[in-house]
């Protein structure tokens, strides 16, 4: 297991954080981006160095009259394993101490049941530590998105029926014992709004509503560039909005039935989001049928969240994603002396490869040394 010769401060896991954000800068640069003195960043710079966690390039000029040395995270340092659990499909995601992903592995699901999901899970870990060839000693944890809700006792989970073998147990000691290294689970709608924060829309916006479209529906919430979780963990679980007013519950099953009803048949969402065309007349049916709905939780999102960018993301491909949101109007109120409020735009989700298990793998990196 990866340890490090001295703690992480909280001042340390600033500079890494932003170290992970910018891909690397300057000695000068952090000092002047991070309300720390010169001598703290020195002293915490050193102390990387010396454990592996940074690497140093030779001194450049930062300015005229100032050369520093720049600074960038060591990939090898350490690494960390996401994973989804979703309706009809798992994957795994190896991520390094830079937030690049080094391998991916997924695969469609005909049940979720436990022991099959356990022994594909160990199989992921295997090849992908094969096909890269790091250091397993270097794994730091595992992070996992699962499309369920915290019940208010402990960290069991409520899923959907597809998922019932993973209903009100402890999740965290079963994956635990199964893949040998640490685990935490959370909401798959959170932990994909967690990679897009880092990877995504999140690069130029600190505020915003997450929209998860799967099997399910639900979402995350991200405030001040960190994810808001709520008292029970369950802020973004925008789904039973739809419930309570009524309306079209617009997820992937409904698509999957739009598509049906014009010909194109698929055993499971998965099959279908591998093979769909934007152009199909099914989809526009579900297009239809989805803008009322979107478009009455984009404006309660506007006027309760006050976010920077509603984004739509998910597994809905991103083709489909952009005819949704180019159809989604917000509403303007009457307004006072001809100034409305600032409304979101909504926006097609930027992160790439798969959003739950790239946020899942953030996860356990970010526990351990980022801010």
């Amino acid at each position: 297991m990866v340890s490090v010769a001295r703690p992480v401060s909280e001042g340390g896991r600033r500079i890494l954080d932003l170290l992970l954000k910018s891909g690397g800068l300057s000695q000068a640069e952090l000092t002047r981006s991070l309300d720390l003195s010169q001598p703290t960043v020195t002293r915490l710079l050193q102390g990387f160095h010396q454990d592996g966690l940074v690497r140093t390039a030779a001194r450049q000029a930062d300015r005229p009259g100032h050369p520093s040395v720049h600074v960038s995270l060591n990939p090898d340092f350490a690494y960390a394993l996401g994973v989804s659990l979703l309706g009809d499909a798992v994957s795994m995601t190896l991520m390094d101490f830079t937030g690049k992903v080094r391998g991916l592995r997924r695969a469609a699901m005909p049940t979720m049941a436990r022991p099959v999901v356990l022994e594909r899970l160990r199989a992921f870990r295997r090849e992908l530590e094969e096909e890269t060839g790091i250091d397993p000693r270097r794994l730091v944890g595992v992070g996992v998105g699962i499309s369920a809700f915290y019940v208010g006792r402990g960290r069991l989970f409520n899923p959907p029926a597809y998922l019932d073998d993973w209903a009100m147990v402890e999740i965290e000691p079963i994956l635990e014992e199964a893949l040998r290294l640490p685990v935490r689970v959370d909401n798959d709608g959170t932990v994909a709004a967690i990679g897009e924060s880092l990877f995504g829309v999140g690069r130029r916006c600190r505020n915003f509503a997450y929209l998860h479209l799967t099997n399910g529906f639900g979402g995350g919430i991200i405030a001040d560039g960190k994810p808001f979780r709520g008292q029970n963990g369950n802020a973004g679980e925008f789904g039973g909005i739809w419930t309570l007013a009524g309306v079209t519950y617009a997820n992937l099953d409904l698509l999957q039935t739009c598509l049906k009803n014009h010909g194109h048949v698929f055993a499971t969402v998965e099959e279908m989001v591998q093979a769909i065309d934007a152009g199909w007349d099914g989809v526009a049916d579900w297009l239809d049928q989805a803008r009322p709905s979107f478009a009455m939780l984009c404006g309660l999102l506007a006027y309760s969240m006050d976010p920077g960018l509603i984004v739509i993301g998910g597994r809905l491909p991103p083709s489909i994603a952009q005819a949704l949101a180019e159809r989604i109007v917000v509403p303007v109120p009457t307004n006072r002396r001809g100034y409305p409020p600032p409304l979101p735009a909504v926006v097609v989700a930027e992160a790439p490869g798969d959003p739950v298990a790239l946020g899942a793998a953030v996860m356990p990196l970010r526990e351990a040394f980022f801010a």
